[in-house]
């Protein structure tokens, strides 16, 4: 049993074709070999998807998305305006939280993720608007408002969750052979270290998907040319800072340059590959233990999610 399941996820684990869900499956089978609650509980809920007070994994929280509003005001009416949670009103602001939950199952994502551009809701929205329409005036009302996301920006958690993947699994088989067995504090240690940093948070329900066309690249404030210069200044830090041994320091200064490069292409970068990248370098600078170097990355990491989310790139 060890024999077959240890050289099965070894060998499709980094095959594209090989579907997500199924190799979540043997990653659930490995969990119960090893004794592992961890791995089981984390596969568990990528294939069920995360309850509403459980912990979810960082790559799944994403800032919150642009937000659509339709409005009349007189005779006048408009619908697709897009404003960031920061351009509503105070009090509606309140319904808007700071971050984006995505709890869906893998498999719910990547039918979501087949679509151009999603349109969701929640009551926080329906607060938002309740609250935005108290300080209109008689000729004015908020119609209608709705999360605006990218397709792209799904392919983009799924390209996350794989990547967790590749990395348990290539972690688990580095020093055990393929006919031996990892032990469940092995197993426990990877699964806490490459999950990564887990938030709290409310979940946002969504009422459907809904394809919307091409949306716009424009962000909410952040810029490929802000996020460039953002990793220029990681990358002159890193460079200056004791990074652990040079070995360490040069993967570290590689992986800002590959996340640097994929950036700057815009629209023409994949959103999956952005991430990737993004976890790579988010996974590196944790591992060297520095918290100002961590801070700075993690102020880099959350301004390529902010493009990712805004649609970006392709």
């Amino acid at each position: 049993m060890a024999d077959t399941l240890l050289r099965s996820l070894f060998t499709q684990v980094l095959d594209e074709s090989q579907a997500l869900p199924g190799l979540l499956r043997k990653c659930l089978a490995l969990g119960a070999e090893t004794g592992s609650e961890s791995l089981r509980s984390w596969a568990r809920n990528e294939l069920n998807g995360y309850h509403d007070q459980e912990a979810v994994p960082a790559y799944r929280v994403l800032p919150t998305p642009p937000i659509s509003v339709d409005f009349t005001s007189g005779n006048y009416w408009a619908q697709g305006q897009i404003y960031d949670r920061l351009q509503l009103p105070l009090k509606a602001r309140e319904g808007v939280p700071e971050d984006f939950p995505f709890r869906q199952p893998v498999e719910e994502l990547e039918d979501l993720s087949r679509n151009k551009s999603l349109s969701f809701t929640s009551t926080g929205l329906a607060y938002a608007q309740h609250m935005w329409n108290q300080e209109t005036d008689w000729r004015q009302h908020i119609t209608g408002m709705s999360y605006k996301v990218p397709g792209s920006t799904i392919a983009g958690i799924l390209g996350q969750v794989r990547t967790q993947l590749v990395d348990l699994v290539s972690e688990l088989c580095a020093n055990t052979p393929l006919t031996e067995m990892p032990n469940k504090e092995r197993v426990d240690a990877a699964v806490s270290h490459y999950v990564g940093t887990q938030y709290n948070t409310t979940i946002q329900s969504t009422t459907g998907p809904t394809a919307i066309g091409a949306y716009a690249s424009a962000t909410a404030g952040v810029s490929i040319e802000d996020v460039i210069g953002l990793l220029d200044a990681l990358s002159a830090e890193a460079t200056n800072a004791s990074v652990g041994d040079e070995a360490a320091s040069t993967e570290l200064l590689a992986a800002i340059e590959d996340l640097r490069f994929e950036v700057s292409r815009g629209s023409e970068a994949d959103a999956g590959e952005v991430m990737k990248k993004a976890g790579k370098l988010r996974t590196l600078a944790g591992a060297l233990g520095s918290a100002g170097l961590t801070a700075l990355v993690s102020g880099s990491l959350e301004a390529v999610a902010t493009l990712a989310m805004n649609g970006a790139f392709g």
